[in-house]
């Protein structure tokens, strides 16, 4: 049996549905498993560094249909679909899961909502931080990973108010070629977006714009900053012992990192990928 996942992907919304799709997927390792991206070059990342083992970019989310044939299974992370062609998936797949951290996002029929906020009949409650991220890890660096994307640059300006916290950068995965020339002065050393997994462990101090990415950090144990509004996040960024700092200044990080707030790795523990990936397994099994 193959299992289809879809998460959409681009330089404007960056890989936080990415990073949470690979997570919940990598745990159905009895299945056979086909990760579709929006655009290429992301399916290549999920290959190559978060641990898919097959994965296409489909340009557009309505080409799903040229690699899945009805019946299926899916596991879809988007909001790109309006009403109708909504209704339309649910229809032409077997079961249809939809992530969706959206607070008020609630199941329509025939489908099961994957929620970190919700719970109730044909929901699933859960957090999907990836499995690789929870354990014993040597803290050494202080880290800074605006996002995955940061089409607007932004990182320029906020770069010469962070020298004085003597940070590593952790680039984004879309981050323009120029950025890393534009900071170097900035920053004590700089890291390929590759090496993501690896630096997230690595962490003590860890400050980011990405609130999928400040959950990871966290899983892992470290003092974990975030920075910028997401409303989809922020409560679970509050319960899982993240430091919230609001919209960013020197002043308001200096702050965050004095706090004596540590992550609450128990909260991510109990709503886990693993709880997530059983409770499909027994729909997948079941005639629900």
């Amino acid at each position: 049996m193959t299992i289809y996942f879809y998460a959409q992907t681009d330089n404007r919304t960056g890989l936080d549905r990415l990073r949470r799709t690979v997570a919940l997927l990598k745990e159905f390792s009895e299945f056979d498993t086909y990760l579709m991206t929006t655009e290429f070059r992301s399916a290549t990342y999920a290959k190559r560094v978060l641990g898919a083992k097959k994965a296409v970019g489909i340009e557009d989310f309505r080409n799903i249909g040229t690699i899945c044939e009805r019946g299926d299974i899916i596991i879809y992370d988007s909001d790109e679909h309006n009403p109708t062609i909504h209704q339309e998936m649910i229809q032409y797949f077997g079961k249809f899961f939809r992530i969706s951290y959206d607070p008020d996002a609630l199941p329509i029929e025939g489908e099961f909502l994957i929620s970190p906020h919700k719970v109730g009949e044909r929901i699933i409650n859960g957090v999907l931080v990836d499995r690789d991220y929870f354990g014993e890890f040597r803290k050494e660096k202080r880290v800074f990973f605006y996002g995955d994307s940061d089409y607007e640059k932004k990182i320029v300006s906020l770069s010469e108010d962070l020298k004085e916290f003597e940070l590593d950068l952790l680039e984004g995965f879309y981050f323009f070629v120029d950025i890393s020339e534009k900071v170097k002065n900035y920053f004590k050393n700089i890291y390929d977006a590759e090496d993501y997994p690896e630096i997230l462990q690595s962490a003590a101090l860890f400050i980011s714009h990405s609130a999928q990415s400040a959950l990871e950090a966290a899983a892992t144990g470290a003092k974990t900053i975030y920075f910028g509004h997401d409303e989809a996040y922020e409560k679970i960024l509050q319960r899982a012992g993240v430091v919230h700092i609001g919209d960013f200044s020197k002043i308001r990080l200096q702050e965050g990192i004095l706090q004596n707030q540590l992550p609450k790795t128990d909260f991510l523990r109990n709503l886990s990928v693993e709880k997530v990936a059983k409770e499909i397994k027994s729909l997948i099994k079941s005639n629900c």
